[in-house]
């Protein structure tokens, strides 16, 4: 065998020793490249099971945050006044505007800072306030008028404008209640039937109870 055979059949040997060290390290570079993309696709689901149990964290504080909020809520709510109305009646002393006369009482709760009232109802009008000679009726008509402080027992007159023509009618009296101390503010409704007094005659004389 001469030596340009001996030398083509090294060089084949040599090339085909090459291609196979280049074939297996292409396949374990293979290998490791599929290792390497498991070993993203878990760390991404690590991620995502991650972010997903924040989430899920985050939505359970704010369900506990809610419900102490709540609860908080009602605890103020129950410790809150609360009225009722004694006794109310029409008034037509003044034929041109009758009103109604309603004693609103604090049956218990805290002492208030102020009690804004407003009123509706059928053939009502608005809060007649204090007297002022420049106003067409003679006095001041608002759509709510502070009564003042209040405290648990305490009885305010409240005296709301009736249409010149409605003796009897439900008035729905609306409460805004400041605390006296803190900021806690509430909010109450309570209503009452109001009709003429009934009048009595005793002596020839005629009164109104």
């Amino acid at each position: 065998m001469d030596g340009e055979l001996i030398t083509a059949i090294a060089a084949t040997a040599v090339s085909a020793g090459a291609a196979g060290v280049a074939f297996w390290q292409a396949h374990i570079a293979k290998g490791a490249a599929r290792s390497a993309e498991a070993q993203v696709r878990a760390a991404e689901a690590q991620v995502q099971s991650a972010e997903a149990q924040v989430r899920s964290a985050e939505t359970q504080v704010a369900l506990m945050l809610r419900q102490v909020q709540g609860e908080e809520a009602d605890r103020a709510e129950a410790r809150g006044p609360q009225f009722t109305i004694e006794k109310g009646y029409t008034d037509a002393s003044d034929a041109n505007v009758p009103r109604g006369v309603l004693a609103l009482r604090q049956t218990s709760g805290p002492a208030l800072r102020s009690v804004i009232v407003s009123a509706t109802g059928e053939g009502v009008e608005g809060m007649r306030g204090a007297r002022n000679a420049s106003s067409p009726w003679g006095y001041d008509r608002m759509a709510s008028l502070d009564i003042g402080p209040m405290a648990a027992g305490g009885t305010v007159t409240v005296y709301v404008d009736l249409n010149f023509d409605t003796h009897e009618t439900r008035v729905l009296f609306h409460l805004e209640c400041q605390a006296q101390t803190g900021s806690d503010v509430w909010q109450r409704a309570v209503a009452q039937w109001i009709e003429p007094p009934p009048t009595t005659t005793r002596i020839g004389y005629s009164f109104r109870r």
